[in-house]
């Protein structure tokens, strides 16, 4: 089903509430002119009981039955019997004593009372008054109901109807259109100079942020595809080179096989950087489709060691595993990266002999694991160390390329802790080492 467009939303809706108020209007008024008239009625028919009361008193019926007037009088002594009435026959009454209007006119010394007809488009307005001898004159008229009445004025309330029919279209059209207007006009490039309700500030906020965010992620993409590229034609053009040389089969066999090793080194760096790039491209696109499940980082910690014990013994330095279990919840894959990755960089940016210490804590207080890589190594400026999560931002470019870095670890750890909702908190000292902290919520 096609949603509706907001101008047509607020046109009938407005339309609908000026349709609403008119006919409450037009109940309310012709409720209060037919309680108008009723009062009005009852207050002549008062009238004309004082009028009459003189003639009973006289005992003058013949002059009470002679008066012209549309009102029903009906005169009933105290038993109840009537004894004048002034349409019809008295003698052939019932007796009246059980009549609303004649007890409680005995009792109040005067009443009004509507009585509806069966068919309820007629009543009958009864006022009834004890008279000083004892009897009860009554005097009655017949009063159309108010659905009488509204039919009768149905013709001018079919033109009010047209009429606020046209004003309420009107209206709610126009309404309708200025209340959009100011949505039409924002401007979504720059969402914050344009002047809107104070209701919408919220929402061009958020477009401003998000077009912020999105000139943000244009220019770190720009700045990756560049990186990218620059990070893959160094090994390529070297690849080449090598590649064209031993084309001319010009090369002895030692120079050819060097020639072969330094292939074979570009062309694993190659892989190391695409793989680390396709990493980063999940973390990024949170593309991993595995669930999360009960994890020990000491043992993540102790397979990462086994599986760079040959770098640590390569440059004589010693890990050493400490601490809890550290028992978490998430993805083993992305875990192990993170994990790797800071070892793998502690031993790498590591001086010769030095020491890497891995601990475990696990926190009952505060529902945490505390996951610490300390090292020995060369440290990290204190004026580097905002930019070190960068991707393929390196300190020492020379000495990184050397390790076989390509710039991504610190980014993939980064991206890893956020998608664990971890934190992660770095102190470092050039030339006496670095330590990562990485706190994991239970």
């Amino acid at each position: 089903m096609k949603n509706k467009s907001l101008t047509f939303r607020i046109f009938t809706n407005t339309f609908s509430v000026g349709a609403f108020i008119y006919f409450i209007c037009a109940f309310l008024f012709i409720s209060n002119m037919y309680g108008y008239f009723e009062k009005q009625i009852f207050s002549e028919l008062e009238t004309e009981s004082n009028f009459l009361e003189s003639y009973v008193l006289e005992n003058n019926l013949v002059r009470l039955g002679s008066l012209k007037t549309e009102n029903r009088i009906t005169l009933i002594d105290s038993t109840g019997k009537v004894y004048f009435d002034n349409t019809v026959d008295a003698a052939s009454l019932e007796n009246h004593g059980s009549r609303k209007e004649f007890l409680e006119a005995k009792t109040k010394g005067s009443v009004q009372i509507a009585r509806f007809s069966s068919t309820m488009t007629e009543k009958t307005l009864y006022f009834a008054r004890l008279l000083s001898n004892g009897d009860v004159l009554r005097i009655s008229c017949n009063q159309h109901s108010v659905w009488v009445l509204i039919l009768g004025m149905s013709q001018i309330l079919m033109v009010m109807l047209v009429l606020a029919v046209i004003a309420s279209g009107i209206s709610a059209s126009w309404i309708s259109k200025k209340i959009v207007e100011p949505l039409n006009l924002i401007d979504l490039e720059n969402p914050e100079t344009s002047q809107v309700y104070e209701e919408l500030k919220p929402f061009t906020k958020r477009i401003a942020e998000e077009n912020f965010e999105k000139s943000q992620r244009e220019e770190l993409r720009q700045q990756f595809t560049a990186n990218v590229s620059h990070e893959l034609k160094t090994p390529l053009t070297s690849i080449s080179g090598f590649a064209e040389i031993l084309k001319s089969e010009g090369t002895d066999p030692k120079v050819t096989k060097d020639f072969a090793s330094s292939i074979y080194d570009e062309a694993q760096r190659m892989i190391t950087l695409v793989n680390d790039i396709i990493k980063l491209s999940k973390l990024d696109e949170k593309s991993i489709s595995l669930e999360k499940e009960p994890l020990s980082l000491r043992e993540i910690c102790r397979e990462s060691m086994n599986i760079l014990s040959a770098a640590a013994k390569a440059k004589n330095v010693t890990v050493n595993l400490s601490g809890d279990s550290g028992l978490i919840n998430g993805v083993q894959p992305v875990i192990y990266e993170m994990v790797y990755n800071l070892m793998d960089n502690a031993i790498k940016y590591n001086i010769e002999g030095g020491k890497v210490d891995v601990t475990l804590q696990n926190l009952i207080d505060s529902k945490s694991v505390i996951l610490t890589v300390k090292d020995t190594g060369i440290g990290i400026p204190s004026s580097e160390k905002e930019r070190i999560f960068e991707r393929f931002y390196r300190i020492d470019k020379s000495r990184s390329k050397q390790n076989g870095g390509t710039g991504l670890g610190l980014s993939i750890v980064k991206h890893a802790a956020k998608y664990h909702q971890a934190s992660i908190l770095v102190t470092s000292e050039v030339g006496k080492g670095s330590t990562f902290t990485v706190v994991f919520p239970v």
